[in-house]
């Protein structure tokens, strides 16, 4: 197996693709957001034209290129691999208003007890119908037509076939009851999406200093893995808000990346009275912990009660407007 360097036009973005990858696989594994319909050869909207280097077909594709494409070098990123250094024009997804929203039909592939309160849910599109979308947006979960919630995507864009949801347990809540007690593998969820815009500036170097509270880390996990497979290297600083009652169910996920990763660092921050008090204590003891932080990009998941107060901090503290964002998942 060989490696080769694969360039964007006109981004300039390049990474690296084995000679046994797809193109547009290697391509979303390093964290780029290549257009792509399918990954199976069916839809075409992996099209890219060939501008140096040589290819090899890896499988057999339903899509036919018309004889003007042939001329034009162009060709399924999803379906060759490089065979020495290639050069490419290929679409890329810059921002949420480039994704059309989509509906499709998934089933449970795995589901998983993150601790007495969160519940990890795997769900699996079919493989002509992967999810496209941006590292920490959210999709709609409707489970048997009538329980529906939004919820965060908790995994990376890099797979859009296998997509992570948490569920927390809340009693007399029948979303969460039927997800805990009824939910089981195969079942089926459609989902409607991708929301929102709480997503990873992609072309940042800035330092990223991301602020979760519970079960609210999902959309931060997202961030995480999408910043991990571009491979950033700038300082990565997570603070995880737990309130009482509550648990750190990834803690030890968290660790890892710390273990592995010289660039990443991790605090638990623990709550005894989840108020407006304890909240600003907390935020304003970040703030001056982070002695960059008007140099940061900073990123937070709270509750819809203490964003407008987490808003006041960081204008406070001087950190422009352009450089921090709140996820706003609407509640349904």
């Amino acid at each position: 197996m060989s490696i080769y360097r694969v360039t964007l036009l006109p981004s300039q973005h390049q990474y690296l693709a084995s000679s046994k990858q797809s193109l547009l696989r290697a391509g979303l594994e390093s964290g780029l957001n290549m257009v792509y319909g399918c990954d199976g050869g069916n839809c075409g909207k992996c099209l890219v034209r060939l501008v140096s280097g040589t290819t090899e077909r890896l499988r057999h594709t339903d899509f036919v290129l018309s004889q003007s494409q042939k001329d034009r070098q162009q060709l399924l990123s999803c379906c060759h691999a490089a065979a020495s250094d290639v050069v490419m024009e290929a679409l890329e997804i810059d921002s949420v208003s480039e994704i059309a929203e989509q509906d499709i039909d998934t089933r449970v592939y795995r589901m998983d007890r993150l601790s007495e309160s969160v519940m990890s849910i795997v769900l699996k599109t079919p493989r002509s119908q992967p999810l496209s979308f941006l590292a920490g947006q959210y999709v709609t979960l409707n489970i048997n037509g009538s329980l529906k919630r939004n919820k965060s995507i908790a995994s990376c864009p890099c797979d859009g076939m296998h997509l992570e949801i948490h569920v927390k347990a809340r009693e007399r809540d029948p979303f969460s009851e039927y997800v805990f007690k009824r939910l089981k593998k195969n079942d089926r969820v459609h989902i409607n999406g991708p929301h929102g815009e709480f997503v990873l500036d992609d072309e940042s170097n800035r330092p990223l200093l991301l602020v979760a509270f519970d079960s609210g880390f999902s959309s931060i996990k997202s961030l995480i893995e999408h910043a991990i497979a571009l491979e950033k290297d700038q300082p990565i600083k997570l603070y995880w808000m737990m309130t009482t009652g509550n648990q750190p169910y990834l803690e030890n996920y968290c660790r890892s990346i710390v273990h592995a990763l010289d660039n990443f660092s991790f605090q638990l921050e623990f709550i005894q009275h989840r108020s407006s008090a304890t909240i600003t204590q907390i935020l304003e003891k970040i703030v001056l912990q982070e002695s960059a932080v008007t140099q940061s990009d900073v990123y937070l998941t709270l509750p819809e009660e203490f964003r407008e107060l987490a808003q006041q901090i960081l204008l406070q503290a001087g950190v422009e407007q352009q450089h921090w964002k709140i996820d706003t998942i609407q509640v349904l």
